[in-house]
């Protein structure tokens, strides 16, 4: 439909097919494959080619989004059916991550003390039959069944308290971000703009720091060599990396905006909804970093 629908409830945008969906489609799935494949020598270009996909296909879809708003295809009926999605793909999304961290706490709570025979007469016999030596610890950088130990210490993962302070940066990130809104809706635009650039920067200083610390792990065989917490830890930290990147997208979108003047306190679903996104990633990776470490 490419006329402008009145400006009534009763009227509903419809869009044209889109191949949109497709190609996040196929990024998702070269993802997938790069990262069971990390230790070949293309699995890294094909984690960069997923990665390069994905965000064409983010970038792309938002700007068809934002010429259709500019051209005053949108109503309020559609601004309603803008922040539903959002909803659901959250709630998706808190299924998604809840499933990984309820996995962390059944490891690390339940089965980690169950191998360590502190769980019971049952728990007990399976400790003294088929790992006499394992003892409770944690982080589980030493798998049951290694002997001797691998090199792999907590030192390598800590980093020196990195992911700790990629939690402050996350926080004062999504402190900024909402002022920016709390700007935006009294009508002060240019400091609005200011300050959700503030923390777009410290969103991309955050993405920098999660990348090179993924990187570390790998480099230090942590992932590899560390049975299911390198699993665990891995699938958490990519997964979190793949959605701090579309978020900051959406931010950098909400800032291309404000600045022309296209974002205004009455019109607010591409701010909000990254809003609701960082908060929501921030509170994982909060909820994350202590259970996983």
């Amino acid at each position: 439909m490419k006329h402008h629908p009145p400006n009534n409830l009763a009227s509903y945008y419809v869009p044209h097919q889109s191949a949109w969906p497709i190609l996040g489609a196929l990024a998702l799935l070269i993802l997938a494959f790069a990262s069971l494949n990390l230790t070949e020598k293309w699995g890294f270009a094909a984690l960069l080619l997923g990665l390069c996909i994905l965000l064409f296909m983010l970038g792309g879809w938002l700007w068809s989004v934002t010429k259709e708003s500019n051209a005053g295809l949108y109503n309020q009926q559609m601004d309603r059916t803008f922040r539903w999605g959002m909803l659901w793909f959250l709630v998706s999304e808190l299924f998604l991550f809840g499933l990984l961290l309820g996995s962390i706490v059944h490891v690390r709570f339940s089965i980690t003390p169950w191998l360590a025979g502190e769980s019971g007469a049952a728990s007990m016999l399976t400790h003294y039959l088929l790992w006499p030596d394992f003892s409770q610890h944690w982080p589980l950088t030493v798998p049951p069944a290694d002997s001797p130990p691998t090199t792999a210490t907590y030192l390598d993962i800590a980093m020196k308290g990195l992911p700790f302070f990629n939690v402050i940066l996350l926080m004062l990130s999504t402190l900024v971000v909402v002022t920016s809104k709390f700007f935006l809706k009294k009508g002060q635009y240019q400091r609005s703009f200011m300050i959700l650039n503030v923390a777009i920067f410290c969103g991309i200083l955050f993405l920098g720091l999660q990348i090179y610390y993924g990187l570390r792990l790998i480099a230090v065989h942590i992932i590899l060599k560390t049975g299911i917490y390198g699993s665990l830890l891995i699938a958490l930290l990519g997964l979190h990396i793949i959605n701090i990147l579309a978020a900051l997208l959406c931010l950098i979108g909400a800032s291309v905006r404000l600045h022309h003047q296209k974002l205004t306190n009455s019109n607010t679903f591409l701010l909000d909804a990254g809003i609701w996104w960082w908060i929501f990633l921030t509170g994982i990776w909060l909820i994350g970093v202590f259970l996983i470490f």
